[in-house]
């Protein structure tokens, strides 16, 4: 077996050895001294255990972090502030929502450059635990926009439904008849489905906080089936109902 190298690991203090490879073979002198150690991986740059962070590093570390989840909560408060397909009510919730966020990260934020060290630990286990951004705000956000849209548009075709009705009972006697009231029926049946589950998918997502993670990670993963199952229902409703529309107008009354 070949010679090992002691390569740094992650942890203070803790190495772990891993059997030498010719690159780290050509790092050596022709005395065989070790010109460098490698980094976890044995290829790159050297790797350096510098210790410790000091306090203002890690006070630069927690604000990119705080500054990150900051810029986020603003694209979504944009996000909701410019759909045209969220209901006026789950608009008013999503953004008080992120306003209620938006206000507490600043706070955090503002307090990072004067934090000590135990002010700076409970800074950031307070943004993990109660300013999920990522992880519960965006996902809140992005479900309630596209079971809203869905649940618009399967809207807007049930809101025509009396108007191609109709035009079906003026046409009754005509062949195909039946088969285009089916299609209508069909179509009609799906659009409703889908308006009823994505109704129920907005309640669901907008009862999420940020205290609720991670047992609320399921409730977002659900919503996210049921809102590409509501998907495929739409885009049968829409091509059965173009069929039906079709045939309409090839048969003038």
């Amino acid at each position: 077996m070949g010679r090992f190298v002691d390569i740094g690991s992650f942890g203070k203090g803790v190495h772990n050895e891993v059997p030498e490879n010719r690159t780290a073979r050509r790092r050596r002198g022709d005395d065989g001294r070790r010109i460098a150690r490698l980094p976890p991986g044995g290829v790159g740059r050297p790797h350096h255990d510098d210790g410790p962070l000091s306090l203002a590093q890690l006070q630069a570390k927690l604000e990119a972090q705080l500054t990150a989840r900051q810029t986020q909560l603003d694209t979504l408060t944009t996000d909701v502030s410019s759909s045209t397909t969220l209901t006026s009510s789950d608009a008013a919730t999503l953004s008080a929502s992120l306003a209620t966020e938006t206000s507490k990260v600043s706070t955090v934020l503002a307090g990072v450059p004067t934090d000590t060290l135990a002010e700076l630990q409970a800074a950031r286990q307070a943004m993990f635990q109660d300013n999920r951004a990522f992880v519960v705000m965006s996902p809140q956000v992005h479900l309630t926009i596209a079971a809203d849209t869905i649940n618009s548009n399967a809207g807007t075709i049930l809101a025509n439904g009396p108007t191609v009705s109709a035009a079906l009972t003026a046409r009754e006697a005509d062949q195909g008849y039946a088969r285009a009231e089916e299609l209508f029926a069909f179509s009609t049946a799906k659009a409703t489905v889908a308006q009823s589950t994505m109704t129920s998918v907005s309640v669901n997502v907008l009862a999420q906080t940020p205290a609720g993670w991670p047992a609320n990670e399921r409730v977002f993963v659900q919503a996210r089936i049921e809102i590409l199952r509501a998907r495929f229902d739409l885009a049968l409703a829409r091509a059965d109902l173009r069929l039906v529309e079709s045939w309409i107008n090839r048969n003038p009354s």
